[in-house]
């Protein structure tokens, strides 16, 4: 049985920030062993040269903070989609061996794709010490519940592009970063709490939780250099009030670039999904237009969208360059919504790393529950940058601008006609 390791020292620490004596942002204490503070964490799809194979893989530092929970664990995610024998197989293991062991597990879900993966979710459900529930952030903010974190044990934490999702540990690149910083860890419980309360419809609306009122930002040291961290949320509707919204958090960041923004995400544009702000597309403008080099690597998931016109309109712009990734087929055969980049993360003169799981479309800042980790540590900063890099030289990745004209490629549930289709 895993068991949770706290010194005489962090124990003290935490018993002065439970009774209001000590500001949870001004220690770092470590979840249970001595981990770094922050680790850089990525899902390179098989079969492909994409990424960092220097980084630690997703599935064994979900094992690991799993394994190591003593009291709680508490994830936030968009859905959840098992594929026995895959790779999130033994995740669900260990999440239900922790349970068996006394952890009280607690799995909210958007309510919606529930519906459209019910079974893993309700099996869960079923087990001692685990409880699940369904939010819906329609009713709530006009969006969905997109947000894809984990906590253990209130110290721990783990924010990622990685949905719960075997597709999201062998076929789709991600990247995420898991935080031993317990203010990051009390502050994101702050946010699921809010959410897990707003999934009891039995109960009148209740205001977000705001009990660590962190002051950010939380300093931290790497490698023998020091650094600091925000946590920030979408939407703000629904957020506590200490905890920043992450869409000015990002646009700072835009705003105080001074040599070079790199971006990595899935969509872009902006509007969609009844939400319409401009904001980062012109803060990513007036940053080529005082000479930054933008460079924006986006999924081929965006062509065919409305976005693509706003893509084209912003690869017009001196001193940006825009790039479709398209991660190759698999050998073993078709897999719906896989194959697909993924990672939401923006690199800032390779000392910022903003990381969430935010696309950069408003409606994820503006109606959605999103979060982000914005950092500032040049290592962790180029650690990410080396992963956009890999991919801006990949053979995969297609220039792209306003005359481009792109095939749309299928990432639907229905295989392109003829197409070998994986498990059939």
């Amino acid at each position: 049985m895993a068991t949770l390791r706290i010194t005489r020292r962090s124990l003290a620490l935490r018993c002065l920030i439970a009774f209001g004596l000590l500001a949870p942002s001004s220690v770092v204490v470590a979840a249970s062993r001595s981990a770094p503070p922050l680790i850089l964490v990525e899902t390179r799809p098989l079969e492909t040269s994409l990424g960092d194979p220097s980084l630690p893989a997703t599935a064994p530092q979900w094992l690991d903070m799993i394994q190591a929970a003593h009291a709680s664990l508490d994830l936030e995610e968009f859905y959840l989609s098992e594929r026995p024998g895959e790779a999130l197989s033994p995740v669900l293991k260990a999440i239900g061996a922790a349970a068996a062991r006394g952890v009280k597990v607690r799995l909210l879900l958007d309510s919606r794709m529930h519906r459209t993966y019910p079974q893993p979710a309700d099996s869960l459900a079923k087990l001692s010490n685990v409880s699940v529930r369904l939010v819906d952030y329609q009713r709530l903010a006009g969006g969905i519940q997109h947000s894809k974190f984990m906590i253990a044990d209130r110290a721990e934490a783990f924010i990622g592009s990685q949905n719960l999702d075997w597709r999201s540990l062998s076929h789709i690149h991600e990247l995420g970063l898991r935080s031993s910083l317990l203010p990051v860890a009390t502050a994101l419980e702050d946010v699921f709490e809010t959410d897990w309360n707003f999934a009891d419809t039995t109960r009148a609306a209740t205001p977000p939780v705001d009990r660590a009122h962190v002051s950010w930002p939380v300093r931290f040291e790497l490698s023998g250099t020091s650094g600091e961290v925000w946590l920030g949320a979408s939407p703000r509707k629904t957020t506590p009030a200490s905890i920043p919204w992450d869409r000015d958090l990002l646009v700072q960041r835009l705003n105080e670039a001074r040599r070079e923004i790199v971006v990595q995400t899935l969509d872009y544009g902006v509007s969609g999904f009844g939400s319409s702000d401009s904001t980062l597309h012109q803060a990513l403008i007036g940053a080529a237009r005082r000479g930054v080099k933008v460079r924006l690597l986006i999924s081929d998931w965006e062509l065919g969208s409305p976005g693509e016109a706003d893509l084209k309109a912003l690869a017009a712009i001196p001193n940006v360059e825009v790039r479709i990734s398209r991660v190759p087929d698999w050998s073993g055969g078709y897999i719906p919504f896989g194959r697909v980049e993924h990672c939401k993360y923006a690199v800032a003169d390779s000392s910022w790393l903003w990381l969430g799981t935010s696309n950069w479309e408003p409606s994820y800042f503006l109606t959605t529950r999103n979060v982000g980790l914005t950092v500032h540590h040049a290592e962790l900063a180029r650690a990410a940058r080396r992963v956009f890099e890999q991919d801006w030289k990949s053979p995969t990745a297609v220039a792209y601008g306003p005359q481009t004209q792109l095939t749309p490629r299928n990432h639907g549930a229905k295989a392109p006609e003829g197409a070998k289709v994986y498990g059939e």
